[in-house]
């Protein structure tokens, strides 16, 4: 069998007369047809596996990864919680703490083309020939903002940037982005965090992570002990 192969791989690419279709024996038909199975069942599987986890959690939860690696040591992030002060409560999908900021961010997990500005009420997300239609976030975004920067004077922290990012997910590809107004540094594709966070640095003191993190996990509506139990099993990963 090893022959085999060695002689069918020989024949369809050797520099000689070169034809790219040399099946000459039975041998050379059953390798060629189980390569093209082989291939099948790997578009199968990969297609599968990116379909199975094409959606709000995972995707939020893709970024999420992201963004505690790229926020340094002590970065932590939190998946939908609910902040509460004395006189507000907003839910928030997803909160990351970094070393040198706080973000608070909306993924969107279908679409690899995405039209819209900073004041339309809502952006157009294209796959293929198939269009979706999702409510501009931002003033969402900014009312999260407005939250945690409350939560955060409570606790004596001043001065900590707290910047809205709208991050576009899709599995399927890289999303090709118009959103008219909004700045570089509010929005990013998911392929492309790397170099935009290193893109987009703030000449900031660091935080006082555990300061900032006890101040957010102390607003939280559920129990605070099962904050700080996510906050610490997210450091130790």
């Amino acid at each position: 069998m090893g022959e085999s192969i060695k002689k069918l791989f020989s024949n369809w690419f050797s520099t000689d007369n070169f034809q790219p279709w040399k099946l000459q024996t039975t041998w050379d038909y059953i390798f060629f047809g189980i390569m093209i199975l082989i291939g099948v069942l790997i578009f199968f599987l990969v297609y599968r596996s990116l379909k199975k986890h094409r959606n709000q959690t995972d995707a939020t939860k893709r970024v999420a990864r992201k963004l505690k690696r790229l926020g340094g040591k002590g970065s932590v992030c939190y998946i939908d919680k609910t902040l509460k002060t004395t006189d507000m409560e907003h839910h928030c999908d997803l909160i990351n703490v970094a070393k040198d900021r706080i973000y608070v961010v909306k993924v969107f997990p279908w679409g690899t083309k995405v039209k819209g500005s900073k004041t339309e009420k809502e952006w157009a997300f294209m796959y293929g020939k198939e269009v979706r239609y999702e409510q501009n976030p931002l003033g969402d975004l900014d009312q999260q903002r407005g939250v945690v920067t409350r939560v955060l004077l409570r606790a004596n922290q001043r001065s900590v940037p707290v910047i809205p990012l709208v991050v576009f997910a899709d599995n399927y590809g890289r999303a090709d982005f118009a959103i008219h107004g909004l700045k570089g540094a509010n929005v990013v594709t998911i392929q492309q965090m790397g170099p935009w966070r290193r893109t987009y640095k703030l000449d900031k003191v660091p935080l006082n992570l555990e300061e900032v993190k006890k101040a957010l996990e102390n607003s939280f509506t559920d129990a605070p002990q099962a904050a700080v139990t996510e906050a610490s099993s997210e450091e130790k990963q």
